[in-house]
C-alpha cells in the first residue's frame, strides 16, 4: 500500500464515520470522496473488510457501509499506517 492508497482510505473512513450509525451508501462515498463507486468498493473490500459492515440490500445489490461498532476512526489510521510501514519495509529489502 502506497501513501496514495492511505490517503484514499482516510478519506472513505471519514466519510462513513460522518454518517454514523446510520451508515451511507457506497454511491454516496464516492461522491463525498470524489472517486469513482468502484473504486470505493475495491478498497473497502481489499482493505477494510475488518473494520466496516455491509449490508447488501436485495432486489438492486446496494450496499450501506457502517463502521463496526467497537471500531474508531483514529485507532483504524493508526493501524493502516503502521501496515503501509511494514510493507514499505519488507518491500525495500
Amino acid at each position: 500500500m502506497d501513501k496514495k492508497t492511505l490517503e484514499k482510505l482516510i478519506k472513505i473512513l471519514k466519510a462513513v464515520e460522518e454518517a454514523g450509525k446510520d451508515g451511507v451508501w457506497l454511491t454516496e462515498i464516492g461522491k463525498l470522496v470524489n472517486m469513482h463507486r468502484t473504486t470505493v468498493a475495491r478498497m473497502i473490500d481489499r482493505h477494510l473488510t475488518e473494520f466496516v459492515s455491509q449490508d447488501i440490500v436485495p432486489p438492486f445489490n446496494l450496499r450501506m457501509i457502517r463502521l463496526k461498532p467497537d471500531r474508531d476512526l483514529i485507532g483504524i489510521i493508526r493501524y493502516l499506517k503502521v501496515k503501509e510501514k511494514i510493507e514499505s519495509v519488507r518491500n525495500s529489502k
